[in-house]
């Protein structure tokens, strides 16, 4: 439960970091360089993330779906 919680929390970071890596790198077919380039901003400000990457990497790919499903470029 501990883990939830903490990645709730970090929510409106990751919904943020996801839209300014768009504009640095828009365009498909590039999620996993999108990805690796969260995962590598996140893990220099907390190391303690790598423990919480597998649910953060789940709830990135749900929060991209559902942008990309209602237009997010918007």
């Amino acid at each position: 439960m501990d883990k939830l919680f903490a990645v709730l929390k970090l929510l409106p970071a990751i919904v943020a970091a996801i839209k300014s890596i768009e504009e640095m790198l828009p365009g498909v077919g590039k999620g996993e360089q999108k990805l690796a380039a969260l995962r590598e901003l996140m893990e220099s400000l907390d190391s303690s993330i790598t423990n919480l990457w597998p649910q953060i990497a789940g709830v990135v790919a749900i929060v991209v779906k559902f942008m990309n499903a209602n237009g997010w470029t918007k």
